[in-house]
This record gives C-alpha cells, structure tokens and sequence, in this order.
C-alpha cells in the first residue's frame, strides 16, 4: 500500500479504467486528478469522476481548469467526490478553492461492506 494512500493523476488518464483500477488494487484511498478539460465535455468529466470513484471505492478530488485560454473555454467543475459517488463539494465555472475533511476511515469500511476487489477473477479475464 502506499505510504499515505494518494495519488495524482493527469487529465487523459479519467478516460482509461485500468489504470485507476490498479491504483485502487495498491490501496490507494484517494486520486487527484489535475485536468485541462474543456466545457464542450464537460458532462464526460461528470460523470467519469463519479465513475471512478464508485468502481474503485476511493475519494476522487478533481482539480480543473476555469475560464477561457487560447480561445479553449475550459469547464471549471473542481469537485471532490466520495466513495458512493456523493459530491461532498464543488465550484462550478468559477475559479476557487475546494476544502474539505475527507473521512479516510469511509474507504475501507465500503470496501469491506461491498468487497469488489475480493469478488475480481483476473485469471478469467481476457489478457490485455
């Protein structure tokens, strides 16, 4: 397990499971995501923070930016999200920051109570 169970990830990375879901597998409780998304996806960022925190039982904390740069409008929606999907804050398209305690003690105890790791049979799955 990592030492204090966090990571950062960048923004492409939302788009491919995988690699979360191994993150999730060392232990990691929570992943912060540090993006350039756009306002014209914004829906895809949505709804694949959610997603990833919901499949991998972990605190998703999203940092991205607000406003217009080289005529790019950028969606803003910083959020942190909780293991069930609930957002606990978030900024819509202005620029701010985001505080709050994150119940690290709500991790395990989901993990346990719906065990999804345990449930895996990767020696079924197709080899990548």
């Amino acid at each position: 397990m990592w030492k204090w169970g966090l990571l950062f990830v960048t923004i492409y990375d939302l788009r491919f499971p995988e690699i979360i879901r191994d993150l999730g597998l060392q232990g990691i409780q929570v992943l912060h995501i540090v993006a350039e998304w756009p306002l014209a996806r914004e829906t895809h960022w949505n709804i694949l923070l959610r997603a990833r925190a919901i499949e991998n039982q972990m605190y998703v904390v999203a940092s991205n930016i607000a406003g217009t740069q080289l005529g790019v409008e950028f969606a803003g929606s910083s959020q942190i999200v909780d293991p069930w999907r609930d957002v606990v804050q978030k900024l819509d398209q202005e620029v701010g920051e985001l505080k709050a305690t994150l119940d690290l003690e709500k991790v395990p105890q989901i993990r346990k109570e719906v065990p999804l790791f345990d449930s895996r049979v990767p020696e079924k799955y197709r080899k990548l």
